[in-house]
């Protein structure tokens, strides 16, 4: 009787791994809402081209990159914790070569924990840029991105280095 409810809680924690799902198509849906904002302001940005200076167009590629950088960060999350925590993605598993979807078929958890942090340091610097272009700079909101910045990059270090002893000692 033992054995037949072990396999059951077992099998309970295995299937608990699709609990997860509804969050990635969540994350997908929110991409989809940013994506919608981000047109909504380049059509307006279109209607007033000719009231531009050089800083508002600066502000407006360091949005894109902005907006790019967090849409990557969801993807990397999306197929990155699909593929590693729930079931391989078919379609990437048919890519043999990695012509078409490149690294995403060599996702493993310590590739998506870099590129997770890549990717929030990226974004984390882009904001700093932000501030420093904007008019008003407040120093105590600077520094407070300027020692969030920081702690990422620690962080990014920590993980890398702890990654490192690791590989050693296997």
């Amino acid at each position: 009787m033992g054995n037949k409810l072990e396999k059951a809680i077992e099998w309970c924690i295995f299937q608990s791994r699709w609990l997860q799902v509804p969050v990635y198509l969540g994350m997908c849906v929110v991409m989809g809402m940013y994506s919608y904002v981000f047109c909504k302001e380049v059509v307006h940005s279109l209607i007033y081209i000719g009231t531009f200076t050089e800083e508002t167009m600066l502000m407006l590629a360091i949005g894109i990159v902005d907006v790019s950088m967090v849409l990557n960060l969801i993807i990397v999350c999306v197929i990155g914790g699909y593929w590693s925590f729930v079931s391989r993605l078919e379609i990437i598993e048919k890519d043999k070569d990695c012509n078409q979807f490149g690294y995403l078929g060599k996702i493993n958890p310590n590739a998506l924990k870099h590129k997770l942090m890549i990717s929030l340091i990226s974004i984390s610097a882009v904001h700093l840029l932000e501030t420093f272009v904007a008019e008003n700079i407040d120093t105590q909101h600077t520094i407070m991105q300027i020692s969030i910045h920081i702690v990422f990059v620690l962080s990014a270090l920590g993980i890398t280095y702890m990654d490192k002893i690791g590989h050693t000692q296997h």
